[in-house]
């Protein structure tokens, strides 16, 4: 099946077309991959440099805060409330996990 699923969510990876309550939502490229990553593996915690070098590669030169950008950019297009997110939580210490429930 090429789709994962979460609630209202829904990632094609076919078609790189993601979904929210079947309205098309337009990802960029780098949201896109880290929201597929992060469905990959739901409630797996991965610290804001693992998500760098999953999604950036470790020959990428930047910024760690480059993460945090990226995930509130994502909360904002496909969370119901980001203030209260519910699909990408911050586990405060830690770093981000997907609640695909």
């Amino acid at each position: 099946d090429p789709e994962l699923r979460a609630g209202g969510l829904r990632l094609n990876t076919a078609t790189r077309r993601v979904y929210v309550n079947g309205q098309e939502v337009e990802l960029k490229n780098r949201e896109y991959e880290l929201l597929h990553f992060l469905m990959l593996h739901p409630d797996m915690v991965f610290s804001r440099e693992d998500l760098y070098e999953k999604i950036w590669g470790l020959e990428a030169m930047g910024d760690n805060a480059t993460v945090a950008v990226h995930i509130n950019r994502l909360r904002e297009k496909i969370e119901p409330d980001p203030a209260k997110p519910r699909y990408i939580q911050t586990v405060w210490g830690a770093g981000y996990r997907f609640r695909g429930q």
